[in-house]
C-alpha cells in the first residue's frame, strides 16, 4: 500500500509533468523560429537548433517522456551534422528540420493525450 508521502510526490510528479507539457508549445515555436532563421543567418541557427533540441531532448527523458526525447535527439543530431560540414544550409535541409519539428510537436501531443489519460 502507498504511502501518504508516496500519493504526494506522485501528485508533486504529475504536477510538474503537466507543467512541462504546458510549455510545449512554446518550445515548438522556438525550433520553428530558429529553423525560419537557417537561411538568415544559418551558423548561429544551427547553433541555437542544436541547443533547443538538447534541451528538449535531455528534459523529455528527465520527465518521463522518452518519444519526445527520442525526436528531439534527432534534431540535435541533425543540427550537429550540419555544424560539423561547416554550418552551410541549403534548401534540401530544410526539410528535414520541419519533419524533425513536426514529430517533436507531435511526440508532446501524445504524450499530452497519455498524460490525461493517466
Amino acid at each position: 500500500m502507498a504511502s501518504d508521502a508516496d500519493d504526494l510526490l506522485a501528485r508533486q510528479l504529475a504536477e510538474l509533468r503537466g507543467e512541462y507539457l504546458a510549455e510545449a508549445d512554446k518550445r515548438v515555436a522556438e525550433l520553428r523560429a530558429l529553423r525560419n532563421r537557417l537561411t538568415l543567418a544559418p551558423a548561429d541557427a544551427l547553433s541555437g537548433l542544436r541547443q533547443a533540441f538538447h534541451r528538449l531532448a535531455g528534459s523529455g527523458g528527465s520527465y518521463g517522456f522518452p518519444d519526445v526525447s527520442a525526436r528531439s535527439r534527432d534534431g540535435e543530431q541533425l543540427a550537429q551534422r550540419l555544424l560539423d560540414g561547416g554550418a552551410a544550409v541549403g534548401q534540401d535541409d530544410l526539410a528535414p528540420f520541419d519533419q524533425c519539428i513536426a514529430s517533436v510537436e507531435r511526440a508532446f501531443a501524445d504524450a499530452r493525450t497519455k498524460q490525461a489519460k493517466d
